[in-house]
């Protein structure tokens, strides 16, 4: 009776520990950092109405200023996406590090001191 106990006992630890084996570990981690001008702080601009010195009181200065011979003044405002992704898993140990960069640009075209309108290029 002891013997057949001793075998019981055996088979479950093997089980658990091979169980342990296959399924193994896994982690993961995502972080998005992002720099520039948000969706949300474009809405509070109203074209034909916020002036050049509100949008730098909003924004910041500027990445890049160009005036063009008709008067018109662009403003260029760079961002940056980056998103860091880990992956790591045991067994078998498989560790994946992926970051992507995105980058854009918020243009705002203004005359005479007024925003009349922005764009975002690629």
């Amino acid at each position: 009776m002891k013997y057949y106990k001793l075998n019981e006992i055996t088979l479950f630890l093997l089980l658990a520990v091979t169980s342990f084996l296959l399924i193994g570990c896994v982690a993961s981690e995502s972080n998005v950092h992002y720099t520039g001008v948000e969706d949300e702080t474009l809405k509070k601009i109203d074209c034909g109405k916020t002036t050049k010195d509100q949008l730098i009181a909003l924004l910041g200065e500027p990445s890049e200023q160009q005036l063009k011979e008709d008067g018109t003044e662009m403003l260029r405002y760079k961002c940056t996406k980056i998103k860091d992704s880990k992956f790591a898993m045991f067994p078998p140990p498989i560790a994946i590090d992926d970051k992507k960069e995105i980058e854009h640009t918020v243009v705002f075209k203004l005359r005479d001191g007024i925003v009349q309108r922005y764009k975002k290029e690629r």
